[in-house]
């Protein structure tokens, strides 16, 4: 299986103040399959549940997952947005999706999402903790209460609250819902975390978001060890900068425009390739950690941050 992508560090020029052992040479532009891979059925036969799935990231690996054989429960809190990523992922795969409304942040919520899923699924295998929130950016000297009870409610307990009712699905818990290919085994399955690449780096303004992450990525190894008797894997990927529709312009063509400029390598960009990614670069590393691919990875953060936390460069947004 080949990633169908350049090697682009031979492509990257050396800046003022930026490692020269990175190469020389011109920028080269992004490949137009840029993230595509083959379809081989990677996770057929599988559910996976994938929280804040109607936008980004998520709905990115919605997608992603169903292109290769899984059925998806898209879990938003927006239900039009929920509704829209699983008819596109049920246009343009053979998967079976239900769009699921639920907030995170309240329990008795995700407690009736996962019974939805074991009602329409019989079960889940994969879980993707990616519904998070943003707060405004500020130090913790001018942060208020509120926002970080929305900071928390959602992106560390949410997380929670969702490993705690679907996790059970996974394991089967000694019942028939963890052997879903009939061989009298439990089949166990696998938990992504998405996390940040701020979670580990130092950055102004983003200590309410980025705590939040790294309680996530603590919380990610932790899991592990709780549910590894039970088959089940935890990881956790900590992107970098990404281009999602939070970040685009409301009007189409500049829209276009933006993402192409910033998802491009460009002098001064983040990290060591330079460009931010696009959600399906994530979307394939959450495919690979909830495949069996990953069988004897678990208890690890898998950074998809183009080189960021490698040169410790490139996480102000003036960057990009």
């Amino acid at each position: 299986m080949k990633l169908a992508t350049r090697r682009t560090c031979e492509g990257v020029d050396a800046t003022p103040g930026y490692p020269a052992a990175i190469g020389g040479g011109t920028y080269k532009p992004p490949s137009a399959e840029r993230g595509v891979m083959t379809e081989t059925g990677r996770v057929a036969g599988r559910t996976a549940v994938v929280t804040g799935g109607g936008a980004g990231i998520g709905a990115a690996t919605c997608l992603r997952l169903a292109e290769e054989g899984a059925d998806v429960a898209v879990v938003d809190r927006d239900a039009d947005a929920a509704r829209e990523t699983a008819q596109r992922v049920e246009a343009e795969t053979d998967g079976t999706t239900a769009a699921v409304e639920t907030d995170v942040s309240d329990e008795a919520a995700v407690a009736a999402m996962a019974e939805t899923v074991a009602d329409r699924f019989g079960g889940a295998e994969i879980l993707v903790n990616n519904a998070a929130v943003r707060v405004d950016p500020r130090p913790v000297t001018e942060a208020d209460e509120t926002s970080w009870d929305r900071a928390i409610a959602v992106n560390q307990k949410g997380a929670a609250f969702c490993a705690k009712h679907v996790v059970p699905l996974i394991a089967g818990d000694g019942d028939e819902a963890g052997d879903k290919d009939g061989d009298g085994d439990e089949d166990g399955g696998a938990v992504v975390n998405v996390t940040s690449v701020g979670a580990s780096m130092g950055r102004a303004d983003w200590a309410q978001y980025d705590s939040t992450k790294g309680a996530l990525t603590a919380m990610t190894k932790d899991m592990a060890c709780d549910h590894a008797p039970d088959g089940v894997r935890v990881n956790a990927v900590a992107p970098g900068w990404v281009i999602t529709d939070y970040h685009l312009p409301d009007d189409a063509a500049e829209a276009d425009r933006f993402f192409d400029e910033k998802t491009t390598p460009h002098p001064g960009g983040p990290g060591v390739l330079k460009r931010a990614a696009e959600p399906r670069e994530i979307a394939n590393a959450i495919l690979f950690l909830a495949s069996e691919e990953a069988s004897f990875v678990t208890a690890t953060t898998l950074a998809v941050d183009g080189g960021h936390a490698a040169v410790g460069q490139g996480l102000e947004w003036e960057s990009l």
